[in-house]
This record gives structure tokens, sequence and C-alpha cells, in this order.
């Protein structure tokens, strides 16, 4: 298969030293939250490679599924707005969703995507039931292209493989010994895998889980590796040994946040980086943990973006800036 060159429209981002925070190892973030306003975070990369699969298909209606919250429905809406695609949301709900909309689903609504709720249920069957709503859509004469949760497939992943060859010279100048990101549906941390393996890196890649388990994403991101792979005739092979995954920072589940993530988010809001409470709160609190057992010398966080989504936990943030006076 070719790989289709996209249209860019996001811009190169910029790898900034972390200055404030109390610790013995370098981190450096790589700013994939400043890829835009709308079109943002790690969701923008693998979708400008999957927008292109779909005009290439000629496709005139995205389909894709994600939580209530979801930063990839989000920048799924922004991207169809664009490009001028119908936009189908399949949104997990575990309660009646409010009739007031906030934060990212707000932005959908805007954008004027059609939401349907699903249950936690269905989102378990989420590519049977987009499935489904697929051929709906097909016998009204559309011609649908459907996109994964997270956009993580072998064309979503191609983003990735990009972000790795942005960093590559600034690993190499400043000796980066470890990447860390969020691992929630594999595609970011699938495509800098084989990004490293592909230029040859010598750094450790390390995923910090925000959802699911090692056992589930181990086989998972193996296999958007190996079909990536496949699809594309790279030549490099990825084996599960070379894959770090750390667990134990998801708390109570997804996109339910925690006291000691919620502390991490202040901590690093005041100096000048917002994080979210669904992916790089949990992410960088997990680093951090992390830092005390690896004495890395100088690491890259890669802020996967997500700042709609703080909004949702406004009554959680506010009691975390309180306890502060």
């Amino acid at each position: 298969m070719t790989i289709l060159k996209p249209k860019k429209i996001i811009r190169k981002t910029p790898i900034e030293k972390l200055r404030g925070l109390k610790t013995h190892t370098q981190i450096f973030i790589k700013r994939d939250d400043l890829t835009g306003l709308l079109i943002s975070g790690n969701k923008a990369r693998k979708l400008e490679y999957l927008i292109a699969d779909a005009k290439n298909k000629k496709c005139d209606t995205l389909i894709t599924s994600g939580g209530i919250q979801s930063n990839h429905a989000r920048a799924t809406a922004a991207f169809a707005n664009y490009f001028g695609f119908d936009c189908h949301l399949l949104l997990c709900s575990h309660r009646k969703p409010k009739r007031i909309y906030t934060a990212n689903l707000l932005i959908d609504r805007l954008l004027g995507s059609t939401v349907h709720y699903i249950t936690p249920t269905q989102y378990k069957r989420r590519n049977e039931v987009m499935k489904e709503l697929a051929r709906k859509l097909v016998k009204k004469g559309k011609k649908t292209y459907v996109i994964p949760v997270g956009g993580s497939n072998a064309v979503g992943v191609l983003g990735y493989i990009d972000c790795m060859k942005e960093m590559k010279d600034y690993i190499k100048k400043e000796k980066i010994q470890a990447v860390y990101c969020a691992v929630g549906s594999g595609g970011t941390y699938a495509g800098l895998l084989l990004g490293k393996k592909l230029l040859k890196l010598n750094i450790d890649i390390n995923g910090i889980l925000v959802s699911d388990t090692t056992e589930y994403f181990n086989k998972e991101i193996l296999k958007i590796c190996h079909s990536t792979i496949d699809a594309y005739h790279l030549n490099t092979d990825v084996y599960k040994e070379e894959m770090n995954l750390i667990d134990g920072f998801i708390g109570e589940g997804y996109a339910i946040p925690y006291p000691a993530e919620l502390r991490t988010i202040y901590n690093v809001a005041r100096l000048g980086i917002i994080l979210d409470p669904v992916y790089t709160g949990k992410t960088f609190y997990g680093m951090l943990c992390h830092l005390k057992k690896r004495k890395y010398r100088k690491v890259i966080f890669i802020h996967t973006g997500g700042i709609f989504s703080i909004f949702a936990f406004a009554k959680d943030l506010t009691k975390v800036i309180d306890r502060q006076k």
C-alpha cells in the first residue's frame, strides 16, 4: 500500500525544557498540544493520514467512537468540518447525558456533528456498532469511512512515525534516554516505537496506561505495529520484549481522576503547562513515579493535548485549587 501524502494543516511542534519542577531528571515536553486549537493534540497527527485516506476513497461521511468527552471525537469533528465531511460520533455515556453540553461535547455539537449516545455495553463492541451505522448510512446514499477509536490503525500510526522523525535530531543532540506517552488506544505508542526502530534510535519508549490492561495493550500495539509493517513494507520488526508499558496509574477507571493526579495537574499548571485529567495528568504523574525507579538523566514527555476536557472536570479541579488557599 502506498503511503498517502496528507494535506498538512498542523505545524511541527516545539520541544521545551520544563523548568521549576524538583526532580533529578531533566524533563523536556514535546508540545503536541500546540498542533492547532480545534484540530489539536496527538489525534491530529493520526487524522491527517486518515482524512487523506478517506478523501482518496471518495468518502463523504466519517464515523468514529469514543468517550463522552473524547478528544479524538472532537478532533474528528473539527477535521470533518474543515474538509467538508458529514460526521457521526458514537459517544459512550455511563449515565443519561446532561442537557447542557460542556467541553469537547459542546464543540462536537457546535461543529455540526451528529452525536449518537451509546451504552458501555455497546462501547465494548463499538467496532460492530460503527459498522452497523455505516451500513444504514450507505443505504441512504452515503459513502462512509470508519475511523477506529483514537485513530489507532495502520494508517493513523504514520502520524507518530512522523513525530519521531521530528524529534530525531533533538534526541541525539540532547542525549535523551526515554520518551513517555499516554496509552489509551495504542496508536501513539505504536508510531513512536516504529519510528524508533526505523530511525535506529537508542532510547526507551515508555507508555503509561490510562485505560485497560498491560495484557490487552501488549497484543493491541503489536497488532497495530505488524499491520503497519505489512501494509507499507517497512524494513523493520517489533517484538513484545521491546515494549515498556507501565500500569498502576489508571485509578478507578478511564477518565476518572484521582487526588494525586489532580495535584499533579495543579502543580504543573503553575509552570505554564496545562494537563488534562483523562490522559496527560495520569501520564505525567505516572512518569514522575517511574522516574524515581529509573534514574534517567533526560526524558521527553509527549503532551498529547486535551485542554478542552479540563472543563468537564471543573468541580474536581476547583476543589484542588481551593485547598491551596
